[in-house]
């Protein structure tokens, strides 16, 4: 059997004398070159940093001023108020207390036996006892240093220079 033919093209053969094929193969010499180049020109840089990097430190602490012997010590928390560093911590602490203090019983003041209920308790008594009111006086001036004028908080008018005031009689 012969060898295949070439198929033949419209444009005539398809050959470039100019190019060719690869004969040898990559230089293991230039790529090993490049990467110690490469590594050396990295390493250059990293020492060179470090240096400049020492040399603004040093510049640094030559230009630090003293410190005043009036300042806090170091690691010293600062006055109060405190700026808040966890508001909703914070917040879920208070509304907590606030409910505690509301729906349950606690002491104010042991000593005076001053003590709180919780407030659905207290809504009760105060409806079942009423609220506790003065009794009516019979002098509107009695009390005070000056003579009252104007309306009370009942509705009923006082007197001011021997005539009613007001919105009432």
């Amino acid at each position: 059997m012969s060898a295949p033919q070439p198929h033949p093209h419209l444009h005539g053969e398809l050959h470039n004398p100019d190019t060719a094929h690869e004969q040898t193969d990559i230089s293991i010499r230039g790529i090993v070159t490049f990467v110690i180049l490469l590594v050396g020109v990295a390493l250059a840089v990293q020492v060179s940093m470090y240096g400049v990097f020492a040399v603004f430190n040093r510049i640094e602490t030559s230009n630090d001023t003293e410190a005043s012997p009036l300042a806090a010590p170091a690691n010293t928390p600062p006055p109060e108020p405190r700026l808040q560093t966890t508001p909703w911590a914070d917040l879920r602490v208070l509304r907590a207390n606030e409910q505690s203090s509301l729906h349950g019983y606690g002491w104010i003041d042991q000593s005076a036996g001053v003590a709180h209920i919780p407030i659905d308790r207290a809504k009760a008594l105060l409806l079942q006892k009423g609220i506790p009111v003065r009794p009516d006086v019979a002098d509107p001036t009695e009390g005070t240093s000056i003579a009252s004028t104007g309306e009370s908080n009942g509705g009923r008018t006082l007197p001011v220079s021997g005539k009613k005031t007001g919105g009432g009689q």
